[in-house]
């Protein structure tokens, strides 16, 4: 793994480190650590929660993404913040807050990110409660994603958020997302630490998603690289990643585990890991050549 780099669209902290409530020093810590993994780029992850907290995170990475992009050294990119909280099907909430979630207006994305939405790249939406923010999204060159849906069409979403997870399964009669996300032109984002996806659903994506629109996620949670109990969307998260009722939160594995693990399984070559753990996000999240040139140092 050491002449692979990797990007990571979709991680919500690591090292005991929530990216919800981390301070400057602490995301910092994260960066470096993760650099040494050779995740070489990453868009912080922020589940739902108020305004005030968002926007204070929001401002956080930010300032940290220009810094980087002046002067970075040894260091994961910070690529812009993937909001997965807040527009979210309260059916489908999983680990998260059910009662902070908002429709999917443009008015309640302003009031939600305030003056810094400049730092957003990723949106995951319910796409099925959407109410003209995905479009809106678009136009300003966010990725909405559907992902915590209950909805059988991914309208303008350009992507799943955590494939299979949180949104209906596929049958072989009534439609879903996770259906529509394999057979269509879209991306998808793939958790493949074994335990979110089988290895025999992994075989099946494999065979049917073209590998140039599969996304490698970790979805890791504050616990990965951590082993201990935590505290997450204000439910204690046991080393396992699941809540107390059995709820499945997140990984423990940072994205290097997880890749590391899927090539000693035979599951995915190196020139795999290439393509779908760097390659694909350079596309996907359209970076211009200095962030480019930065991730490949």
């Amino acid at each position: 793994m050491d002449s692979i780099f990797l990007i990571d669209n979709h991680t919500h902290g690591s090292f005991g480190i929530n990216f919800n409530n981390a301070s400057y020093s602490e995301i910092r810590f994260v960066l470096r650590e993760l650099y040494k993994r050779n995740i070489k780029g990453i868009c912080p992850t922020l589940v739902g929660d108020c305004s005030k907290k968002i926007q204070q995170q929001l401002l956080v990475f930010d300032k940290i993404k220009k810094e980087q992009l002046d002067n970075i050294n040894k260091e994961a990119l910070v690529l812009g913040v993937h909001l997965e909280g807040s527009f979210l099907n309260p059916n489908k909430a999983g680990i998260q807050d059910k009662s902070v979630f908002l429709t999917p207006t443009v008015d309640n994305y302003k009031s939600l990110t305030g003056q810094y939405s400049s730092i957003v790249k990723i949106v995951t939406i319910a796409p099925e409660l959407d109410n003209g923010l995905i479009d809106y999204l678009l136009e300003k060159g966010i990725k909405p994603q559907a992902g915590h849906s209950e909805g059988c069409e991914l309208k303008n979403c350009l992507s799943t958020t955590h494939h299979f997870n949180a949104m209906n399964p596929i049958h072989h009669r009534n439609p879903s997302i996770a259906l529509k996300g394999l057979v269509n032109d879209s991306y998808i984002e793939l958790i493949a630490d074994l335990i979110h996806c089988s290895r025999d659903i992994l075989s099946l994506v494999l065979k049917i998603k073209p590998k140039n629109k599969i996304m490698l996620i970790s979805d890791s949670l504050p616990s990965s690289n951590y082993n201990q109990d935590i505290i997450f969307c204000n439910k204690k998260i046991n080393k396992e990643g699941k809540d107390s009722k059995g709820t499945l939160a997140g990984s423990n594995q940072t994205l290097d585990t997880i890749c590391k693990n899927l090539i000693k399984e035979n599951i995915l070559t190196k020139e795999d890991i290439i393509q779908m753990g760097f390659k694909n996000q350079i596309v996907y999240l359209n970076l211009n050549q200095k962030e480019i040139d930065i991730l490949n140092k």
